[in-house]
């Protein structure tokens, strides 16, 4: 039971982060479709920080871990913006094609560096047994991911940024703006 607990944290606090990067666009106004393929990408931007920087020491592998896979996410999700505002494409369409595109990119990545580092291994999967260590912490019995933490400190700050500040009331004024009135409707 214990185990189910702590794989329903791990999972939990990803899919909360990705949710909470909706929660902000949709108070802007922006349909976010895409966030899977951001999520998907800046996770292969977090592993490949992972398999290439081994030596560094614990900490500081989790923090360059987050800012490689938060740097990759962000240039991905750049592509939206430049295709909605430079191109005037559908925000819809072209966060649809980001979900594909991440995926399939993704999978793409891995294969090459692993066929790269053998020719005969054709599978899916970033090996990284030994730096996985430094992200694992024990607390009694139960073990847990540093990112549960950072994902549980990001869900309380976004709540105080969204209805405590004069930010998020002016990210609502945003939302308000940009949706058609009724008399526009018309």
């Amino acid at each position: 039971m214990t185990l189910l607990v702590q794989y329903t944290l791990i999972f939990a606090s990803v899919l909360m982060l990705v949710a909470l990067g909706g929660c902000f666009a949709e108070r802007s106004g922006v349909i976010n479709i895409g966030l899977e393929g951001i999520m998907v990408i800046g996770a292969l931007g977090g592993a490949l920080a992972m398999r290439y920087m081994a030596n560094l020491p614990p900490f500081l592998m989790v923090i360059v871990v987050l800012l490689c896979a938060i740097a990759a996410g962000v240039v991905y999700s750049a592509l939206l913006a430049v295709a909605c505002i430079n191109f005037k494409a559908d925000q819809t369409i072209v966060g649809t094609a980001l979900n594909l595109l991440g995926t399939a990119g993704a999978t793409v990545i891995v294969k090459a560096i692993n066929t790269a580092a053998n020719p005969d291994d054709v599978s899916s999967a970033i090996q990284y047994v030994e730096q996985k260590k430094a992200f694992i912490a024990r607390w009694g019995g139960f073990e847990f991911n540093w990112f549960m933490v950072i994902a549980a400190v990001i869900l309380v700050a976004a709540y105080v940024v969204l209805y405590k500040t004069r930010f998020g009331l002016r990210l609502m004024a945003c939302l308000l703006y940009t949706s058609p009135s009724p008399r526009d409707r018309t």
